[in-house]
């Protein structure tokens, strides 16, 4: 029982994240520290994204693609690349969480990137 129990409660959590790039569009404002320091924002549109940044003056567009939860950018992601390297970007009910890995210190750091 306890394993039907474990098995419901792990598949009601997967139904709930988004399934892929198909669930991702609009704009979503990237933070770090909770809510703390805003790292610009992020519009995806279709399969591609431009950003982040404050002003909506973008760089360009740069494809993306997903693999299960997980991200693939195609391109750079602006002040947060510059930071460090993107080691993954994982899916949330929100929107997506980016782990970099600072280049000064070698520490890793989660952006946190919600639907506005």
């Amino acid at each position: 029982m306890k394993t039907l129990g474990g098995l419901a409660a792990a598949l009601s959590t997967l139904l709930a994240l988004p399934a892929g790039a198909e669930e991702l569009g609009g704009r979503y404002g990237c933070w770090i520290g909770g809510l703390t320091m805003n790292l610009g924002t992020i519009e995806i549109e279709g399969t591609t994204y431009r950003g982040p940044a404050f002003d909506n003056q973008w760089e360009g567009d740069y494809a993306f693609d997903t693999d299960g939860q997980v991200i693939n950018w195609g391109g750079p992601l602006g002040g947060i690349t510059a930071a460090g390297k993107v080691v993954s970007t994982v899916l949330t009910k929100e929107g997506f969480d980016i782990t970099i890995q600072n280049s000064d210190s070698g520490n890793f750091q989660t952006i946190s990137c919600l639907a506005e």
